[in-house]
């Protein structure tokens, strides 16, 4: 009975790992359930029970290493990607309401829709019906230069 503690344990492991895994939406146990197949096998051939941990140890570390680096380049990769903000950068916008940065007021009207807007020099102002730049963007505010 001795011989077969460690196979139990490793298929313990093995369970409890995949229910954490069925009962969460994230990666949460995944990373231990090859590493605890490969002791579990090296459990049957009557390995070591510190080269069995060893085993888990090693492929659960690297595999969450690895996943995570992965992970870490698409979400980088993502972040680069222009979104329907970045788009309005550089665009013309009408001024619906008068922009004036030391009364804080102003909006412009681009693509259909009217977004709080403010001038990129606060000595600039610019009157409903001019057309002004879109030079960035702070929060929900277009910062504006004059064309």
């Amino acid at each position: 009975m001795e011989e077969y503690v460690m196979t139990i344990v490793w298929a313990s492991v093995f369970v409890v790992s995949i229910g954490i895994e069925a009962a969460t939406a994230e990666l949460v146990a995944i990373w231990f359930l090859p590493g605890t197949v490969v002791s579990l096998i090296l459990s049957l051939f009557g390995v070591a029970e510190w080269v069995q941990g060893v085993v888990f140890a090693a492929i659960s570390i690297v595999l969450f290493v690895l996943a995570f680096t992965v992970i870490r380049k698409r979400i980088l990769k993502k972040s680069d990607a222009k979104t329907d903000l970045d788009l309005l950068i550089g665009q013309r916008a009408r001024v619906e309401e008068d922009i004036n940065n030391p009364e804080m007021r102003g909006a412009v009207k681009i693509d259909g829709k009217v977004w709080s807007a403010r001038m990129i020099n606060d000595s600039d102002t610019a009157a409903v019906g001019e057309y002004v730049i879109v030079e960035s963007i702070s929060g929900v505010k277009l910062n504006c230069r004059k064309i």
